[in-house]
């Protein structure tokens, strides 16, 4: 089920959970084993606070392929909300739609020559108030692609089983083909 708008963090609860958020993404660094690791800073976590006030996508990892081999990708989810988050999930493509600000749109610019996938499985993921989850991807690259750098997309969502789901996040992440 979708939860309701939470209130605006104060100041002092940003701070508070501006490091919270800095020390799961520092277990997150030293978690990962790709080749590419991005995470909010702590001046983007405090900007995101202000205006997203849900679970929130803080930390990204992937390795780059070879036409036919696959890549990996793992997204760290953090819920700084008071309450808990459930039926949450992760659906990631590759396409370049990331800079489009149209939901519909940027959902819909898809390369179809590689696999969609979310995860986790029906219930879902659940996140009790601040707490963090990591999410793992491994994604075909088709044999007869052409050596470059694609985008990889990723969409973190609430669903609510009889109704009108929620957007929560999103994030890119290029990887090489070569």
């Amino acid at each position: 089920m979708a939860q309701s708008k939470q209130k605006k963090l104060t100041p002092a609860q940003i701070k508070k959970q501006t490091q919270k958020i800095q020390e799961v993404i520092d277990k997150h660094k030293r978690e990962n084993r790709e080749e590419q690791f991005t995470s909010l800073t702590p001046e983007e976590t405090g900007r995101k606070l202000k205006r997203v006030n849900s679970p929130m996508i803080i930390s990204q990892g992937w390795s780059n392929s070879t036409p036919g081999g696959t890549f990996n990708y793992i997204v760290g989810i953090y819920n700084p909300d008071s309450t808990g988050a459930s039926a949450l999930y992760v659906h990631v493509w590759v396409g370049s739609g990331n800079v489009d600000p149209t939901l519909g749109t940027f959902l819909l610019n898809v390369d179809q020559r590689f696999p969609r996938l979310t995860q986790p499985a029906f219930f879902g993921l659940l996140l009790p108030p601040g707490a963090d989850a990591t999410l793992r991807f491994s994604i075909t690259v088709p044999t007869t692609i052409e050596k470059t750098s694609y985008f990889g997309n990723s969409f973190l969502m609430q669903l609510n089983y009889n109704d009108v789901g929620q957007y929560l996040d999103r994030g890119v992440f290029p990887f090489a083909v070569a």
